[in-house]
């Protein structure tokens, strides 16, 4: 998907004489289309499977997946002193410019004048440090001068901009009552504290990057994928997540589908204490006999790409270096010389999460390919926020936030249990890739794509291409005619 800025959300004077101009030129054009144009007004009605309790950076998820939730939910409310454009590229937000020391070790970020929280407080030098002092923690020292945000360490962060870019990094205020507040285009208007009813979020009139322009967002959260599937399709909502098999059923109902690049990874993680995997050509065999082209073409109904490595190719470019083939005859060999006798009655175990339909497809998929292998494997389904002793191998979904390859390969490589080497070059990132994988620690499967249901009236629906959205330039028109995916 293209990401571009609409160029009739102003954001300062000379944004608002151009769109004045633009408008002028358009109410002149004989026949012009009023539905065209960009408008304010109206609700967004979301839905979503994740639930997010809080719009607090502090109280920041582990799971890749709840992060993903988090920071589509908290990008609404806040700002970051950088982001990324479409080429994931850092560009100024909070901070217009910024610099660094030889080593990398000091940098500075001027902030924006005339930027105001929701409570029309000031965003200050010494607001926004206290802000990242509090989400960096000790391993930095962040401090404030007149016009600008210091922040140092005792080693090199060359890939500090990349980290404030995404994440948790983002400035917020605390009020007295203890309010968190935010500078970006939506403010809270009511969050219920179970999250289980609509959270609703009204448009900052003062953002100043320009009012967005809906006047509210409805926003649903922990709704069941296939009740968000049959929203979208009856007009109930305006815009949904569509889990793999539900965005090819809306395609053929005529929904308007969106998906970004493969950015979930699906892969299957060993228990190398666990003995009846601790042999590696045990887990050499199995990876042998998975047929990750019919997980990625059947079960995700091609939404999704088979994985040789960790991170999609997107952003690597060298997937072409990992192999991905699927070989029975050598999969039974391996097992037969590793001398393991998995047809007695005890089979492995392979855990998901329960509440993941996509996810239990896969794992069953994998079961299967296993069983044709001689390999018995009990499939079984984990609680969030459980944990099965037992479990030899367990299937985990992660969803990649940053399109830059050493910050996407870190959280990976930490979320999955793995040492996380130094990743400067491209050659040292394509070495930490390889280690798990080539010991049979990690079996990459699949790259999915996030999905997403959008009704006809949405315009100018044009999120990053690694998923999640953007909200504020998002604009209510007549319904078009449906059907299709989103360019």
């Amino acid at each position: 998907m293209k990401l571009t800025v609409c160029p009739f959300r102003a954001g300062n004077s000379a944004c608002r004489a151009l769109m004045a101009l633009l408008l002028a030129g358009f109410a002149l054009h004989r026949g012009a289309d009023a539905s065209r144009r960009p408008s304010y007004g109206g609700t967004l009605h979301i839905e979503m499977a994740g639930r997010v309790l809080s719009t607090d950076p502090r109280q920041w998820p582990t799971d890749s997946r709840r992060v993903a939730a988090a920071e589509r939910v908290e990008s609404l409310v806040f700002d970051r002193l950088v982001r990324l454009d479409e080429s994931g590229q850092p560009q100024p937000a909070l901070a217009i410019s910024w610099q660094h020391d030889m080593p990398s070790k000091r940098w500075q970020f001027r902030l924006r004048e005339g930027v105001k929280f929701t409570d029309g407080s000031p965003l200050t030098p010494e607001a926004a440090a206290l802000a990242l002092q509090q989400l960096l923690g000790n391993e930095f020292d962040v401090s404030a001068n007149s016009d600008s945000v210091i922040v140092q360490s005792d080693h090199s962060v060359a890939g500090l901009l990349m980290q404030l870019a995404t994440g948790r990094y983002f400035i917020f205020h605390t009020t007295t009552d203890g309010e968190i507040l935010g500078t970006g285009p939506f403010q809270v208007s009511d969050w219920p504290h179970d999250a289980t009813s609509k959270v609703v979020l009204s448009a900052n009139e003062s953002c100043w990057a320009g009012r967005p322009f809906v006047d509210k967002i409805d926003l649903a959260m922990g709704v069941d994928p296939s009740q968000q599937a049959n929203a979208i399709a009856f007009g109930q909502a305006d815009v949904v997540e569509l889990t793999a098999s539900e965005a090819r059923r809306a395609l053929q109902r005529g929904v308007r589908v969106a998906s970004s690049d493969p950015v979930e990874l699906y892969a299957l993680v060993f228990d190398t204490t666990r003995p009846d995997v601790q042999d590696v050509r045990v887990r050499q065999a199995i990876s042998l006999a998975i047929d990750r082209t019919s997980i990625s073409e059947v079960i995700l109904q091609r939404q999704g790409v088979v994985a040789g490595g960790l991170l999609p190719n997107w952003i690597t470019g060298y997937q072409h270096l990992f192999r991905a083939s699927t070989d029975l005859a050598r999969a039974k060999e391996l097992l037969n010389d590793s001398g393991h006798q998995f047809s007695r009655p005890v089979p492995l175990v392979l855990v998901y999460d329960f509440g993941d339909t996509d996810a239990r497809s896969v794992a069953e998929r994998v079961a299967v390919n296993l069983r044709e292998a001689g390999v018995k494997v009990q499939v079984s389904g984990q609680t969030e926020g459980s944990r099965n002793f037992t479990a030899d191998l367990r299937l985990v979904r992660h969803h990649i936030s940053s399109p830059d390859p050493a910050a996407a390969l870190l959280e990976l490589l930490n979320s999955l249990g793995e040492t996380t080497p130094d990743l400067e070059t491209i050659e040292h990132i394509y070495a930490a890739e390889r280690a798990p994988i080539d010991a049979f620690r990690v079996i990459p499967l699949v790259h999915a794509s996030e999905s997403y249901g959008v009704g006809p009236q949405v315009r100018d629906w044009m999120p990053p291409r690694w998923g999640g959205w953007r909200l504020e330039d998002v604009w209510l028109g007549p319904p078009a005619a449906a059907g299709g995916t989103s360019p």
